[in-house]
């Protein structure tokens, strides 16, 4: 983490101001994206809120019946997207 707070200005005036986890708490969500294999299929991938997983049944029975799970992993919102949604505009490369 390089900074204690992020401030977003929209228009000139400061629009929000936090710290970054902060921020991904309130603006992002946090997903779980499995990738997997079916039998003899190519390899697929589904995403899954992580707020209620353990009781979510389309994730128990993907990995009840996927034939191999490659990888599970948890996918968080980054700050470029978050300044997207507070700004409504890209950021300039």
């Amino acid at each position: 983490e390089l900074c204690d707070r992020v401030a977003f200005i929209t228009d000139g005036r400061i629009s929000e101001i936090d710290t970054p986890d902060a921020l991904k708490k309130r603006f992002g969500r946090r997903d779980v994206r499995v990738i997997y294999q079916n039998g003899s299929q190519a390899q697929a991938e589904r995403e899954f809120p992580l707020d209620g997983l353990g009781h979510n049944s389309d994730f128990i029975e993907l990995l009840r019946s996927a034939s191999r799970v490659e990888t599970i992993h948890t996918q968080e919102t980054t700050l470029e997207n978050i300044f997207i949604t507070v700004t409504g505009q890209e950021l300039d490369r």
